[in-house]
């Protein structure tokens, strides 16, 4: 799978819950230190939560306030929203960003550390995890798009395109970290224990 091909997924295609995810085993003996080092990646993943709870939260606004689409470039001025776009030129803005910055250095820093520890187990859920990022990445650029689309033109159609794309994004994530939490912990901690 690369991105050229995911391009020409549908939206509802583009999911990590294909094939059986490999799994990591125990590595035994962990230490309590390890063990501390290993959840941080959890805390990270509990902060990006967080920022697209609150762009969901965005979407409902915009969505139950009653903003009819012939004015709702000017309704949604004070809203976080508009100052992304503002600012970054998307709807996700800040968020997105954090996001690929935040797979960015997971595939250049601390990928290549597990990889090196030359655990089939774990080179193979590193792989994996390189195929669901390139699923997340593919989501956010979608993202961006439909709320370009939107801004340019916010009707009911390009509202709907935005919001369905932000679910398959949040579904996505969240199956994604909870996976790569599972799988990584111990492995996190002992290995990479300073991310």
């Amino acid at each position: 799978m690369n991105t050229d091909q995911l391009q020409t997924f549908d939206l509802y295609d583009l999911n990590v819950e294909f094939d059986e995810r490999p799994s990591m085993p125990a590595l035994g003996n962990v230490t309590e230190a390890e063990h501390r080092a290993g959840l941080h990646l959890a805390a990270i993943h509990r902060m990006h939560l967080r920022d697209m709870q609150r762009l969901a939260h965005i979407l409902e606004q915009v969505e139950q306030g009653g903003v009819l689409p012939e004015v709702f470039a000017s309704e949604v001025s004070n809203v976080e929203l508009t100052r992304n776009m503002r600012i970054f030129g998307t709807m996700c803005g800040r968020e997105c960003q954090i996001l690929t910055f935040h797979h960015d250095a997971e595939e250049y820093m601390m990928f290549p550390q597990l990889e090196q520890q030359n655990i089939q187990a774990l080179t193979r859920v590193v792989d994996r995890l390189k195929q669901e990022h390139l699923i997340v990445h593919e989501l956010i650029t979608r993202l961006e798009t439909a709320a370009q689309a939107l801004v340019q033109n916010p009707d009911e159609h390009n509202f709907a395109r935005t919001k369905a794309t932000f679910a398959q994004l949040h579904t996505v994530v969240i199956s994604h970290f909870g996976y790569e939490e599972t799988e990584l912990r111990e492995a996190l901690g002992r290995f990479v224990p300073v991310m």
